[in-house]
């Protein structure tokens, strides 16, 4: 990523842990750590047109939703498990293209409130397309994996590769240019970067990173139904990815550790955990506005920078 990150032996260090707490940990913690690097990869998606693109995009969970079904019903038409996982990426990556045509020239507020209605339209052709996807009561998912073992071997892969991935587009000419957007869109306008199809290729990639992780989530609960994405998940997504640190390799993962994770492990209803949320979101952005991650780091920098005591 441009603003620091974990190697890549680290991550794969990352991934193995992450699967032997999935595979050795009771089922109430494998559920809660299952969700987390779910919600990884969705988020970490994100991150490549919201953290280094710059762009409040609210409309992840809609692609998180759409490669659920495109998985789900792909698998119900009895292809094979790589033609539903191409399913789902290439569906959401679609919806993202149309998407990025529709909203490429609006801007800030407005580009934000474009997104958050394309989560609401999504979450109403699933609850309202019956014939296709089972209306409100959703769908029943094939499993497509052989053990429970095998799953979480998956996810936890998931999630560590998700996060290779964007730490390489960053480091890309592709990730140059969303920065270049981040910074000042204008000027890399004068400057010649092809600001138009940048953004049409950050939506692309960020949707095809939540169809994916819609697919994991697919599989994990099998069953899906409309209320799993409703047009809020797009918002909570992007709390997530601001609490840990936008443009930050791990934001993702701290991020849905808090958003996901506290919740749950609390045990709260789910107005007590979205209040508890907000009140964290809130306080984190005026204390912290470069998210937990980059507070850490400016702290880092500047007990590094603070000279020796004279002798």
């Amino acid at each position: 990523m441009t603003r620091g990150g974990l190697t890549y032996p680290a991550l794969c260090v990352l991934g193995i842990l992450l699967f032997l707490a999935l595979q050795y940990s009771n089922a109430f913690y494998s559920g809660i750590i299952a969700s987390i690097l779910i919600w990884t990869v969705a988020v970490s998606g994100l991150n490549v047109v919201a953290g280094l693109g710059g762009y409040p995009s609210l409309m992840q969970g809609g692609f998180y939703g759409i490669g659920a079904y495109a998985s789900t019903l792909a698998l119900n038409d009895g292809l094979a498990l790589p033609l539903a996982i191409l399913a789902a990426i290439a569906v959401a990556a679609i919806a993202g293209l149309l998407v990025g045509l529709a909203f490429a020239r609006t801007r800030g507020q407005y580009f934000a409130i474009g997104t958050l209605f394309f989560g609401v339209v999504v979450n109403l052709v699933l609850t309202n397309g019956a014939s296709l996807t089972g209306g409100p009561l959703g769908l029943s998912v094939p499993l497509a994996f052989a053990s429970t073992a095998d799953l979480n071997i998956a996810i936890a892969a998931s999630a560590a590769a998700a996060m290779m991935l964007v730490h390489a587009i960053g480091r890309s000419r592709i990730g140059r240019h969303l920065t270049a957007l981040r910074e000042d869109e204008d000027y890399a306008e004068h400057l010649g970067v092809p600001t138009g199809r940048m953004k049409l290729l950050g939506f692309t990639i960020s949707a095809g990173f939540g169809g994916f992780a819609g697919f994991l989530i697919a599989q994990y609960n099998g069953a899906i139904s409309p209320d799993l994405f409703n047009y809020t998940v797009g918002f909570v997504m992007f709390v997530a990815l601001s609490l840990g640190g936008a443009a930050r390799l791990a934001g993702p993962l701290l991020g849905s550790a808090l958003i996901v994770g506290v919740p749950d492990l609390l045990n709260l209803p789910s107005g007590a955990g979205m209040l508890l949320v907000g009140i964290v979101f809130v306080v984190v952005i005026i204390i912290a506005p470069d998210g937990l991650i980059g507070a850490a780091q400016s702290l880092a920098a500047r007990l590094r920078a603070r000279p020796a005591p004279a002798r």
